[in-house]
């Protein structure tokens, strides 16, 4: 195990503790009777599962190792690196920073760009979690995910389309994660009788703005989440739902910030989130965003990665948005019930805009 990864080589103790016992992590090898080609050029987010050494969704996951490695070594010499680490211990930015810092040890010498050290310092500013991290009504073969891929243009023209008096320059998330968001309540308005209201989440890194700032090196599942709202009742247009999202965030900043700079407490354990998913009035879907993690830049001595991405998940209405290899397009991961996915992918709006599960073998994908 990497010296700066040490923890990582421990295990899971008491719900909140590390044991660094130096069991390591969890490596395997597996041969893959294809070519990686054959993967690329029709990605299937169900076979992608077998790449990784674990149940990404496994309740174990919450105890035992922290850090799982299986390397998929393919008949044409390709290689797949699939990566599993406890959500107990990291997030999204946690993950980036152990596959480049593994990478750069990898070549034996730190390149112009490379990762810094880890540093294990955010149980400092807030405390382990002394429970579970609340998930959304995981039931196996009950919900599909779909990719859909935006390309730079397109979303250029996404964003010329939700301008307006109060967001006069959308970012590419917020465009994307809009859009989307439109779509999930025409569903809710075609299928439920009654007025509901669309409830979304988005996730946030809490690094750069907690006080004193956390380095973006910082090992730890250093998150935030803001929330928007939609009646169901009212007209839906892309302007009023990127004003949404951006006043959600302003808000979470001014507000949320506040008392997580003074509170010190794990934002997750603030939300109360835990019961959203079930209730009768509201349609709830949560939103993550992996865009500008320096994925694409972790280069083990072969190049840098054709491509980086996520398996299918058994989490209801989750949407996960990743850069595309060029960084200029987002790749949108979606996560629906069987019979929901059926209509969102009857939304003409969002194929007039994204490509259905492209091959990743183009290097990048038409607008």
């Amino acid at each position: 195990m990497l010296g700066g990864l040490y923890p990582l080589a421990g295990i899971i103790k008491d719900q909140t503790t590390i044991e660094c016992n130096d069991g390591g992590a969890e490596y395997v090898e597996a041969r893959v009777n294809c070519r990686l080609s054959d993967i690329l050029e029709q990605p299937d987010a169900f076979v992608l599962r077998s790449f990784l050494p674990v149940e990404i969704e496994s309740i174990e996951a919450e105890t035992g190792s922290l850090l799982f490695v299986q390397a998929n070594f393919f008949d044409c010499g390709g290689v797949a690196l699939g990566v599993c680490i406890s959500h107990k211990i990291g997030d999204a930015a946690t993950l980036s920073t152990v596959i480049n810092s593994w990478a750069n040890a990898a070549v034996d010498y730190p390149g112009p760009n490379s990762a810094a050290s880890p540093l294990f310092m955010a149980s400092s500013i807030f405390p382990p979690l002394n429970s579970r991290i609340p998930t959304m009504n995981l039931v196996r073969d009950k919900y599909v995910t779909r990719r859909y891929v935006f390309g730079s243009l397109n979303i250029s023209a996404i964003k010329a389309q939700a301008t307006s008096a109060t967001v006069r320059q959308p970012t590419r998330v917020e465009a994307v994660t809009a859009l989307i968001w439109k779509c999930m309540i025409n569903i809710t308005k075609s299928t439920k009788p009654f007025a509901k209201l669309s409830l979304m989440s988005h996730s946030v890194d809490l690094r750069k703005r907690v006080e004193p700032p956390l380095p973006e090196n910082s090992i730890g599942n250093i998150v935030g989440m803001f929330f928007a709202a939609h009646s169901t009742e009212m007209e839906t247009d892309l302007p009023a739902l990127v004003s949404k999202l951006r006043k959600a965030k302003w808000e979470f900043n001014k507000n949320a910030l506040e008392i997580i700079n003074v509170e010190k407490k794990t934002w997750l354990k603030m939300c109360g989130i835990e019961n959203l998913a079930e209730r009768e009035d509201i349609d709830y879907c949560t939103y993550t965003s992996w865009c500008r993690f320096p994925f694409y830049e972790a280069d083990f001595g072969w190049g840098k990665p054709i491509w980086a991405t996520l398996p299918n998940t058994m989490l209801k209405n989750l949407v996960v948005l990743l850069d595309s290899r060029d960084g200029g397009g987002i790749e949108a991961l979606v996560t629906l019930s069987k019979e929901d996915m059926g209509l969102f992918e009857r939304e003409e709006e969002l194929f007039e805009f994204a490509a259905v599960n492209p091959s990743v073998l183009n290097g990048h994908w038409s607008p």
